[in-house]
């Protein structure tokens, strides 16, 4: 999948670790106690996945109570990726995305990253929300 390279790009923290998002990819952006049993605009239940767990290892559950939300709209269901904090780059100069290369590509235990951005001189990889709530949508992770 690819995204349009003129798409706004938002700073995602889980963590301690932090990730670029294209704002295309976000239906809605929010907070949402994922324990309430939210549901989406058609009166689906939410499916809920702390964003954490499915990119590092075990043990980043992230915290209980409200937390930030981003929505995935797909076809039949609606996914909401909770994370620590979100951060809106307007204001900013857009980073250039970067594609991988197709060794790292190889690498990657899933096909999760767009590529990568360089912002204040770091290198921070670009996910792929619709391929990951996808993934979570059909039970895959």
């Amino acid at each position: 999948m690819s995204i349009d390279h003129e798409s706004t790009l938002l700073g995602v923290r889980v963590g301690e670790r932090c990730y670029m998002v294209a704002q295309s990819q976000v239906n809605h952006i929010g907070l949402l106690d994922p324990y309430e049993l939210p549901t989406d605009s058609g009166g689906r239940q939410l499916i809920c996945r702390e964003l954490g767990p499915l990119l590092h290892e075990a043990g980043d559950d992230g915290r209980p109570g409200r937390r930030h939300a981003m929505l995935i709209s797909l076809r039949r269901r609606s996914v909401a990726l909770l994370v620590d904090r979100i951060d809106s780059l307007v204001g900013y100069e857009q980073p250039a995305i970067q594609t991988l290369s197709p060794l790292l590509t190889k690498r990657l235990v899933r096909p999760w990253f767009l590529g990568v951005v360089v912002y204040h001189d770091e290198p921070i990889l670009l996910l792929d929300l619709r391929r990951i709530a996808t993934d979570v949508a059909i039970g895959a992770v």
